[in-house]
């Protein structure tokens, strides 16, 4: 995926594979946060760092990434390892780093530095630095060639505080979010070129495209474990006896395995509840309405002729495009329907199921049978 992405970005001539170097000591990994050892210093090891090329022209960073990609680009620790490196010493600067944006501010979780540079403020307090103003545009990159020099930057803290004169910053992209910043600084004045702006951005994106892959590995896991117990429920039983659908118990066991990863991806779901008295024309149109579901949608015989419709990652126009059909095989039946919202909701459904009792039953006080929408965040309901 990243040699794929990579070739198509950049043209590269073939070079010769070598192999991939020793990873440094002195760094260990915690919780997906690089740590440095108590007293540890700084030492660049890496071949493709310690030795100087004979030119470091701007000519030469592209091939500089391609020899990155052949070395790194199955090894998400070595490509951020050695693309770090290259940038401190291709761009001849002090540091270079990637930080994210948590609900804590900015945190660094990888860099690099000059072999004269110890770790301090720069690393340990990011969000001090120029590391905001990219994530304000996240459309472009920030290039300081000299903050002394601009009325704009000589008075800002990471210019007075940290000693950040000259300072490269890329938005960092993790599945089309805004996640972070990759930038380079230097304590004194560089000008910066074209082709040093585009090597930081390339970077930038082999970067966000490896965090891509392990979100996606990461993912699969968890997609697999609910699969696994899905089935697990499944096969024990978890089937209401007279209507054949899911019981409480699956949906239980559902809502645990779906809906935390519905929370990381920010995926909004659709929710449905209705009322009907069962003989033998509404148990067929409820068996039709279930086999014409997606696949990843779940319809739930909660007993006592309650229904409940839950539709994943679906907003509530979809949602309203499918109740209408589903409409046309059950009938003019009250109906109660919200959103579950990633961002405000929790992960037993508490809040969306008042909501969803509340817009039922002021569409059976109604006199159309229609499907009545209460929106959370003291939205008031809607009839559709």
């Amino acid at each position: 995926m990243l040699q794929g992405w990579f070739q198509g970005h950049f043209e590269l001539k073939p070079r010769n594979p070598r192999p991939l170097p020793k990873p440094l000591g002195h760094f260990r990994l915690e919780s997906g946060a690089l740590r440095m050892h108590p007293g540890a210093h700084f030492r660049d090891t890496h071949p493709m760092t310690a030795k100087a090329k004979s030119s470091d022209a701007p000519d030469d960073h592209m091939s500089a990434l391609g020899e990155l990609v052949e070395r790194a680009f199955m090894d998400a620790t070595q490509l951020f390892d050695l693309g770090l490196h290259m940038l401190v010493r291709r761009l001849k600067v002090d540091r270079a780093l990637v930080s994210r944006q948590t609900d804590l501010g900015f945190e660094t979780f990888w860099w690099a530095q000059a072999p004269d540079k110890t770790v301090g403020p720069a690393i340990t307090m990011p969000g001090i630095g120029f590391l905001t103003h990219p994530m304000d545009e996240p459309t472009r990159s920030l290039v300081i060639r000299d903050a002394a020099a601009t009325s704009r930057w000589r008075h800002d803290p990471a210019f007075l505080e940290l000693g950040i004169r000259a300072f490269i910053g890329v938005p960092l992209r993790e599945l089309d979010r805004v996640i972070g910043v990759v930038c380079v600084e230097h304590g004194e004045a560089r000008d910066f070129t074209r082709q040093d702006v585009a090597l930081v951005e390339a970077v930038a994106g082999l970067i966000g495209k490896t965090l891509e892959v392990e979100a996606l590995r990461y993912e699969l896991r968890l997609t697999r474990d609910a699969l696994d117990l899905t089935s697990a429920v499944v096969e024990d039983s978890a089937l209401q006896a007279m209507t054949g659908l899911p019981n409480n118990r699956y949906l239980d066991v559902w809502l645990k395995a779906n809906l935390y990863l519905a929370k990381r991806r920010k995926d909004a779901m659709a929710m449905v509840l209705w009322r009907q008295r069962l003989d033998r024309a509404s148990m067929t149109a409820l068996k039709e309405v279930n086999d014409a579901l997606r696949g990843e949608d779940l319809l739930v015989d909660r007993g006592r002729d309650c229904f409940l419709l839950l539709l994943p990652h679906t907003p509530l126009h979809g949602a309203q495009i499918l109740l209408d059909r589903i409409r046309e095989k059950l009938g003019p039946v009250p109906m109660g329907a919200t959103m579950w919202e990633p961002e405000v909701d929790d992960l037993a459904t508490r809040e969306a199921m008042a909501r969803l009792e509340r817009a039922l039953k002021a569409s059976q006080a109604g006199p159309g049978a229609e499907v009545v929408w209460e929106e959370g965040r003291g939205v008031p309901a809607s009839q559709g």
